[in-house]
């Protein structure tokens, strides 16, 4: 199954991407610059949140590890959704371990997605969340 989007935002995308792990952040950051997405770093969920508090939320997706010191993933998007009020901001949960299926934690991102990652995949899915492309439930790396 492969997805299609209708429609690519045309303008700069910019990207927060929130991973303790240092060789990971440094390969989603060469591919997402790559496909053109401005990317933004964070090692992890307070550095997250800092970041996106002092630029006022001016970003169109948060890519995030759920296991991380300080501040883990579901804390980021806990914080984003409900102490800032950011229900529309597209999240994407990355994990190695396992996907939870307590509703109350999924609800918190637009997708879960397990590692190894299909880099090519998390792209076009990336675009389709920022672009609103209602195609999203046929994407095959999305759980």
């Amino acid at each position: 199954m492969f997805l299609l989007c209708l429609k690519f935002k045309t303008n700069s995308m910019r990207v927060l991407i929130v991973e303790d792990d240092e060789i990971i952040r440094f390969i989603l950051s060469h591919h997402f610059n790559t496909a053109g997405f401005e990317v933004i770093l964070a090692e992890d969920g307070q550095h997250g949140l800092e970041h996106l508090i002092t630029s006022n939320f001016e970003i169109d997706l948060i890519i995030t590890d759920l296991m991380m010191p300080k501040l883990d993933g579901y804390g980021l998007a806990k914080k984003v959704r409900f102490e800032h009020g950011k229900y529309d901001l597209p999240i994407i949960a990355i994990t190695a371990g396992v996907i939870i299926q307590e509703e109350k934690k999924r609800a918190l991102f637009n997708f879960m997605l397990q590692k190894p990652l299909d880099i090519k995949g998390l792209i076009t899915l990336s675009n389709c969340l920022i672009s609103g492309s209602e195609k999203l439930q046929n994407h095959p790396v999305a759980i």
